[in-house]
């Protein structure tokens, strides 16, 4: 009896201990998770977060063959435009694509995977685009022949930005903007994760 007795305070003070740590083992995994939904929520907020824009004046040269019947003559000369041509494109990385499964807290670290940046988008400024000459053949229609050469020029864009590394450029940037405001979100240090996808180039 005397036994139990001596021993029934430690029993006690075992019981507060571990009822103690595993509150607190409790309250950390908890604050984990609010932590990772509002970080997320943060991170959704900037939707298509864009980190650069490249500017670009080119001339953007378009043929188009007139038709040669029995290899002897043609129903008029080729058609043939110059544009000098002005427009810009836009990197981004699409924040709304991140998932909860993408922010992952291991010990004081939080290692985030962003989606693949992208080309926003990219477009002539008309203002700014001229036609440097202009050839057509009067059996076509000049005007369809010229929105086509804009259009050429408008995919030239998209060209031009893709071989001039828009898309590093567009994780380099992320890299310097959004970490500084995730760790100041979090509260923890934050190392960013960007797939490269390798991306066709298309110009038809």
């Amino acid at each position: 009896m005397r036994l139990i007795l001596k021993l029934f305070p430690w029993l006690i003070i075992l019981l507060l201990g571990g009822w103690v740590y595993v509150t607190l083992m409790s309250d950390e995994k908890a604050e984990t998770i609010i932590n990772r939904s509002t970080i997320l929520q943060e991170v959704e907020a900037l939707g298509k977060l864009e980190l650069v824009k490249y500017n670009f004046k080119e001339i953007t040269e378009v043929t188009e063959v007139s038709k040669e019947y029995f290899r002897l003559f043609k129903l008029g000369p080729d058609s043939k435009i110059a544009l000098i041509s002005e427009g810009h494109a836009v990197g981004c990385i699409d924040l709304t694509k991140i998932r909860e499964s993408d922010l992952i807290l291991e010990n004081d670290t939080l290692f985030v995977n962003l989606p693949s940046p992208e080309i926003c988008y990219y477009k002539l400024d008309m203002e700014k685009t001229r036609i440097y000459s202009l050839q057509t053949n009067p059996m076509k229609d000049e005007k369809s022949f010229i929105q086509k050469a804009y259009k050429h020029a408008e995919r030239e864009i998209k060209v031009s930005a893709l071989n001039s590394g828009i898309l590093e450029q567009t994780r380099e940037n992320a890299e310097i903007i959004l970490k500084p405001l995730l760790e100041q979100v979090s509260g923890h240090k934050v190392i960013l994760k960007t797939k490269m996808e390798e991306v066709q180039i298309d110009l038809n």
